[in-house]
């Protein structure tokens, strides 16, 4: 497939948000994943994985709302699926190719995947991170980018792509929060809760994901799921409250111009205190005990839209 573009330097200017603290190369990076995406996809790589995370958010929920992200994260697309082959069939497929203006170069550096985006219209020193973890719980959705003006400079079709359901993915963030404090979770949580259609989210389905999900960090689940290390048992007092230290190494690319951070707590405190209000059984998960994992299991297989089987939960690779 040809990428053929009417890219120049300065529609990657005019692609800064007014009032932005990020540069062009950041810009350049934004409109070099929608080519890599495009790629991807016609290289057949989301037959074995699922989009996720926070530039999913922005290039299929967001758009020009959503805060910029240097992350590419996937989900393995079945639980019969290898991380490792996958993760290396996707970084081959990327290593060393084409698409439109970008040249795009992988390294693996300490176990991590990352990619260098080269092109003659920026400089461009940050790398993107490359990620592939287990699959999802919930059924995927197939979503199309949300337009934005610069894709009026690409001579083809950005792909429908499929992506983990907003409920998993906003439940992975708050699971995320529970053992760092990263701003930019934060802000995607404020944003699906501010933003019409998605404040209408089924806040039941993200508060119960979370509780299980952290319960999977704390405990791990077959060989998809190890536990993460620093992670306590489903605790919102971590988070919904204010004076938190927060990781705030990416809050300019969070949102233009970005929030300060004592707004952007109190936002979350107010707008996700309802995660504190469990169910009696949600109450007996978060205390994320090993001797639980049957009806963690059960919990789990009998999600809205559960894409995982009780066997696959079970089995041990």
């Amino acid at each position: 497939m040809t990428f053929d573009h009417r890219i120049t330097r300065g529609h990657l200017l005019r692609h800064i948000p007014p009032n932005s603290m990020i540069g062009v190369d950041v810009a350049t990076l934004d409109v070099a994943q929608d080519f890599l995406l495009a790629h991807l996809h016609a290289a057949g790589m989301f037959d074995l994985v699922v989009f996720k995370g926070g530039t999913a958010l922005r290039k299929l929920f967001a758009g020009t709302a959503g805060r910029f992200s240097t992350d590419i994260d996937l989900a393995i697309a079945t639980p019969d699926e290898d991380r490792r082959t996958v993760a290396d069939l996707v970084a081959e497929t990327i290593d060393d190719t084409s698409a439109g203006p970008f040249r795009y170069r992988v390294e693996n550096r300490r176990g991590r995947w990352l990619i260098h985006v080269d092109t003659d219209l920026a400089n461009v020193a940050m790398p993107l991170k490359l990620d592939v973890g287990p699959p999802c719980w919930l059924a995927p959705d197939v979503r199309s980018f949300v337009p934005v003006p610069i894709h009026d400079r690409f001579d083809f079709a950005l792909p429908d792509l499929p992506t983990m359901s907003l409920e998993e993915n906003l439940a992975e963030k708050v699971a995320r929060l529970n053992r760092v404090a990263a701003a930019r979770d934060a802000s995607d949580l404020v944003w699906a809760a501010t933003t019409t259609p998605f404040s209408g989210t089924d806040r039941n389905v993200v508060r119960r994901l979370a509780v299980l999900k952290i319960w999977v960090d704390v405990n791990g689940l077959n060989g998809h799921w190890h536990p993460t290390s620093s992670t306590a048992a489903f605790d919102p007092s971590l988070w919904l409250r204010t004076g938190r230290e927060w990781d705030d190494e990416s809050i300019g690319l969070l949102a233009h111009p970005p929030p300060p951070i004592e707004v952007l707590e109190s936002d979350m405190v107010r707008l996700w205190k309802d995660l504190a209000n469990l169910t009696v059984d949600e109450a007996v998960f978060a205390a994320a005990n090993e001797k639980d994992r049957s009806a963690v299991i059960a919990a789990i297989f009998s999600l809205p839209s559960a894409a995982v089987s009780a066997d696959e939960l079970w089995r041990v690779q």
